[in-house]
């Protein structure tokens, strides 16, 4: 990761923004991919040991959140030195971008802990380990790339309505989209957002748009995880 922000450096510019927003891009690629495929493989592959741990009085509950929370801590501290450290640097000379760049850190943990606990429901559903690894892949693939296809083609063949509004909840049912455009949203690329992004921004302001984006973001790390955590209490091991 190092070695892949020092190479995005050299295509900056100089008030550092296309460097801000490549780092944005890779950020969103990298953290839900590795998150759902490594936590769904991590969980079911702990089934065994967890069976004997909790043979020895250890409650689910605790059996449970432990894991989430253990590797939900370990790959956000391989996010912070991997990402944040490098990036401290090369943003240090101007302050407004290093703030977007820890509020981008902040965001891919938030991104971390959504894509450990859809990992935790898919593996709490199903046993078999390439099936939960294949719908992993699917899963990030549809919020990745199909679901701003479906959103392009709803734009597409409903341009003659009022849809602006419409499009804005949707995009609230994707967490990578939803980083995405808040990020943006405060850089002078706001303007790729088009009357959508306006709209939003007069509407809400900054700190509407913020408190709504931590709102939904908490909402797709706790309905999973509740979801998948009923389902490992009736878990018959």
């Amino acid at each position: 990761m190092v070695f892949v922000m020092m190479v995005l450096s050299f295509f900056g510019d100089q008030n550092g923004i296309r460097l801000l927003v490549s780092t944005m891009n890779l950020t969103l690629i990298v953290i839900p991919l590795y998150s759902i495929t490594f936590s769904g493989m991590s969980f079911l592959e702990s089934m065994p040991f967890a069976e004997v741990l909790l043979s020895k009085s250890v409650s689910r509950k605790s059996l449970f959140f432990g894991k989430f929370f253990g590797i939900t801590i370990s790959l956000s501290i391989g996010l912070v030195f991997g990402l944040g450290i490098p990036g401290f640097f090369l943003f240090l000379n101007d302050p407004n971008f290093l703030f977007l760049f820890f509020e981008l850190l902040i965001f891919g943990i938030f991104l971390t802990m959504i894509f450990v606990a859809l990992a935790f429901l898919l593996s709490s559903l199903i046993r078999r380990g390439e099936i939960v690894l294949t719908i992993s892949l699917l899963v990030w693939l549809y919020f990745f790339i199909f679901f701003d296809a479906i959103v392009f083609m709803l734009s597409l063949y409903l341009g003659d309505y009022p849809i602006e509004i419409p499009s804005l909840i949707i995009i609230l049912l994707n967490p990578i989209d939803l980083v995405r455009i808040f990020i943006l949203l405060q850089t002078s690329s706001a303007a790729l957002l088009g009357f959508s992004g306006a709209i939003l921004l007069k509407n809400l302001g900054m700190v509407g748009v913020l408190s709504i984006a931590f709102l939904f973001l908490s909402l797709w790390v706790s309905i999973p995880l509740y979801i998948s955590f009923k389902r490992f209490q009736k878990r018959n091991f």
